[in-house]
């Protein structure tokens, strides 16, 4: 009789009770439970919500909001200050609906209550458009732009468009000077066409000043 020997008779032992032993059940984490605003302010809705626990002892958040398939990722904390967003539509006095998705490393997700909330009443209104726009000088140093200024309830700031790196942050000033290509290979212009808009604190966009086209002296 052929002999068995003790590494086959514990590789057997061990494939029986692999085989035996019951599949582990993938248990998703428990739900992120009681999802509530902390603060509401015309740009900020702060949400919370109660920690999941799950047996893997990671586990990572996303919140939903509206209908939009792509989340809010928040990793493992159990908050998220959403701000003020007019591209996806969070704007001041806006209603939202919100869900919090826990899942652990397996994939094994739960969800949240579904809460609705509204961005306070706030400034929807964007400034007035800048408006004569002109060229003051035109040295090698560069070109100097100046404009009449805007209006708005809220603070804003100009932005010159039409340069090659633009465009470009001008605070509050009406005043700005465009580099020549000659000075700077990479974002000076040798020839462009300029406008300048203002922009508020609630993103609101004012429509564009009018053009101006200058040619580099430098």
């Amino acid at each position: 009789m052929k002999a068995i020997t003790a590494a086959a008779i514990s590789t057997a032992a061990i494939t029986a009770l692999l085989a035996a032993a019951p599949a582990k059940a993938n248990t998703p984490p428990t739900p992120p439970g009681n999802l509530h605003t902390v603060s509401v302010t015309d740009t900020d809705i702060v949400l919370a919500w109660n920690e999941s626990a799950d047996d893997s002892g990671a586990v990572n958040y996303a919140v939903f909001f509206d209908d939009n398939a792509t989340p809010f990722l928040t990793s493992g904390t159990p908050s998220l200050d959403v701000h003020l967003n007019r591209a996806i539509g969070m704007i001041p006095g806006s209603a939202h609906t919100f869900r919090v998705r826990a899942e652990d490393p397996s994939g094994d997700h739960s969800f949240s209550n579904t809460l609705t909330a509204s961005f306070a009443p706030g400034d929807n209104t964007p400034p007035t458009a800048p408006r004569n726009l002109r060229v003051v000088s035109n040295t090698a140093a560069g070109v100097e732009l100046a404009w009449d200024p805007s209006t708005d309830e809220s603070r804003f700031d100009y932005r010159v468009n039409g340069t090659p790196c633009g465009p470009l942050p001008v605070s509050q000033g009406t005043t700005h000077v465009l580099i020549a290509g000659a000075s700077d290979p990479v974002c000076g212009f040798f020839t462009a066409t300029f406008t300048v808009v203002a922009l508020d604190e609630f993103d609101n966009l004012s429509a564009p000043s009018n053009a101006v086209t200058v040619t580099a002296v430098g």
